[in-house]
């Protein structure tokens, strides 16, 4: 087996062992969080699925804490059974809105709050909403997957600084 089919078939166990992108049309919704983040990049449920701790490791130090924890998939905030606390889900699911570029009100105190948190991945959150009231959620989570795979075919996630599988810098996320 030549180097390409080996990279190539490593791309495809991968991208099949991710399995976001093969979820149904309802369970993909599930990786639009109300505030506008993208669950498929969130590096804690792309090092659980890929079993790749390098997804954790350039993340900010108020994760140290979770960097050895025992890897988990975050079933993602939109599930009914999903616990915890989230003034921003609690508010969409009180309005009956599946994320917060629905609202009247966007973008709200809460909203502008958690984009400029000082938090990297929350500074995409106002952008990703008014994107996705633009072109609607399927064609948002198209580009999002385009957006957050690697040409190799790896998944990336937010904190990823190169591609695990094939060394490649992603373009800034």
């Amino acid at each position: 087996m030549s180097k390409l089919e080996s990279d190539e078939e490593r791309g495809a166990t991968r991208r099949a062992r991710a399995g976001d992108e093969s979820l149904p049309a309802n369970g993909r919704q599930n990786l639009i969080a109300f505030c506008g983040l993208y669950c498929g990049a969130c590096s804690f449920r792309v090092a659980a699925q890929d079993n790749d701790r390098g997804h954790l490791r350039d993340m900010p130090a108020k994760y140290d804490e979770y960097r050895d924890a025992p890897m988990e998939v975050c079933p993602g905030c939109r599930q009914e059974s999903q616990d915890g606390q989230c003034a921003i889900r609690d508010c969409a699911r009180r309005h009956g809105l599946t994320h917060c570029g629905q609202c009247c009100n966007f973008p709200c105190s809460r909203i502008r709050s958690f984009n400029d948190d000082g938090v990297p991945h929350h500074a995409a959150a106002i952008s990703n909403l008014t994107r996705l009231a633009e072109v609607g959620e399927e064609a948002w989570l198209r580009e999002q997957e385009q957006r957050w795979t690697c040409a190799c075919g790896a998944r990336l996630s937010w904190y990823r600084k190169e591609c695990g599988l094939c060394g490649n810098k992603p373009a800034a996320n």
